[in-house]
């Protein structure tokens, strides 16, 4: 089973010998699938079967919460959206945390953080389907000018996936989300029970730039000797080491780190 977080901090491992097969190509086809409106039809039924309300309005919801497909949990945004009084968007969301459509991921609460957000983020667990209700193609988010979309994307596929592999790892450790209200914000940060941490930030662009870092550059300053690394996650197929303590790995070795000599 995958384990990113323990692959992160195993001293076997060295991050510009990861290798990847995943290319855009690759991470769009994942957004691909035949059937999304029978999905989103069987979702609405296990839903109403579970409490009463309105089609609809849970459509409408469904609609919203994909667009972005990892934004923070704003009940006045969704309800604006979807077209709903706000009052009534909590047990809309609250049946699809339960049936696994969308998953919460935390604010940070790491002594690193300063005047963090602390509500979470609603993310759509499946990428394809996060994809479909927000009415992008496929075709679309293959063109460079669809990185924009893209980019969401991959991040709520990286956050979800970190959030289910959390219960077997073999670190414990907790997953969230980092924006203050002084403007520093990271994708993601793993904090880690002796209060150390990761930064994580994800990337449509295959290449690694100086401003990809500065946010992780920023907590590392912040966090200090509790920084243990930062990440860039990317499209790119193979890792590398960019400084100390800050590197690039594919977006796919979140759940497939491939590393020549690494046992599988």
């Amino acid at each position: 089973m995958a384990d990113f977080v323990a692959r992160l901090g195993s001293r076997g491992s060295v991050p510009g010998e990861v290798r990847s097969t995943w290319d855009v190509p690759a991470y769009v086809a994942a957004t691909q699938r035949a059937g999304l409106d029978d999905e989103v039809a069987a979702i609405e039924r296990r839903a109403r079967a579970r409490r009463r309300m309105d089609p609809d309005r849970l459509r409408a919801i469904l609609g919203a919460l994909a667009d972005p497909p990892a934004g923070e949990l704003n009940k006045a945004r969704l309800g604006a959206v979807a077209g709903i009084p706000p009052t009534t968007v909590s047990p809309y969301v609250d049946v699809l945390v339960e049936l696994g459509v969308v998953v919460l991921l935390p604010g940070s609460r790491a002594a690193a953080a300063k005047r963090a957000i602390g509500r979470p983020q609603a993310v759509v667990a499946d990428p394809a389907l996060a994809r479909h209700l927000a009415g992008h193609s496929a075709a679309e988010l293959a063109e460079f000018a669809g990185r924009r979309a893209l980019a969401p994307l991959l991040r709520a596929s990286v956050a979800a996936e970190l959030l289910r592999q959390r219960p077997a790892s073999a670190v414990e450790h907790r997953v969230a989300y980092l924006r203050e209200r002084n403007g520093l914000a990271v994708d993601l940060v793993i904090e880690l029970p002796d209060d150390s941490l990761y930064g994580i930030e994800v990337r449509t662009a295959a290449s690694l730039r100086p401003h990809q870092f500065v946010a992780l550059e920023a907590l590392a300053r912040r966090a200090g000797p509790r920084f243990r690394g930062g990440v860039v996650l990317n499209t790119a197929t193979v890792g590398h080491q960019y400084g100390p303590r800050l590197w690039g790995l594919p977006i796919s070795s979140v759940w497939d780190w491939q590393q020549p000599g690494a046992r599988r």
